[in-house]
């Protein structure tokens, strides 16, 4: 038998190649949606984790020192809009006064950094309206020694009870950034509800 009488064939043709390119293409396309959205979910629960535990933090250090801490919620300009948000969050811990007995002035709460500060992601953002974060009504504070500028304060006291009106329900939310301004129904978003009584947390994700 002649060694040329066989033909086998390796290998593919350029139009085959083709039409795998083109099906791996419109796969993408129609799938990249999706994996969008998981990655701006899974963003979102990552934030959200990170203020939880934050909060767990000021209120564990609140009980561990016997004294009153707070986290605060700091506004940042974002690099590109320059439009703030509420990213940045930093715990800290009420000193205790000084035994002074010849002052007559009444004693001013000094708070101490613990830790660093924390950035949220910058594709993320605390909700500054009042409908979907209720802490925006404890107003914002500005301290001359605090070079991080305006922020919400959320104060833990040394039992563990945050310091929160009682009869109002007080929550806040995490979106992606600029959301409630592309669609005011938000799609997307973590709130974590705080029980003024116990500063228990809840969270709730759509």
């Amino acid at each position: 038998m002649s060694p040329h009488s066989h033909h086998h064939r390796s290998g593919f043709t350029l139009i085959e190649l083709l039409v795998v390119v083109s099906i791996i293409a419109v796969i993408a396309v129609l799938s990249a949606p999706y994996i969008a959205g998981i990655a701006a979910s899974a963003r979102l629960r990552s934030a959200a984790d990170t203020v939880q535990n934050r909060l767990l933090e000021t209120q564990s250090l609140a009980i561990l020192f016997n004294t009153d801490a707070e986290l605060r919620l700091y506004e940042a300009a974002d690099l590109i809009d320059g439009r703030s948000t509420l990213r940045k969050l930093r715990i800290l811990t009420l000193r205790p006064p000084e035994d002074d007995t010849t002052s007559t002035a009444p004693a001013i709460d000094v708070f101490e950094p613990v830790g660093t500060v924390i950035n949220l992601d910058q594709e993320i953002e605390i909700s500054a309206d009042a409908t979907r974060s209720s802490i925006i009504d404890l107003g914002f504070k500005e301290n001359a020694t605090d070079i991080y500028g305006r922020y919400i304060a959320l104060r833990f006291h040394s039992d563990g009870s945050p310091a929160l009106q009682p009869t109002k329900p007080w929550f806040l939310t995490l979106h992606e950034k600029d959301a409630h301004l592309r669609d005011p129904k938000l799609k997307n978003f973590v709130t974590l509800q705080i029980d003024p009584a116990t500063g228990r947390l809840r969270t709730f994700q759509p």
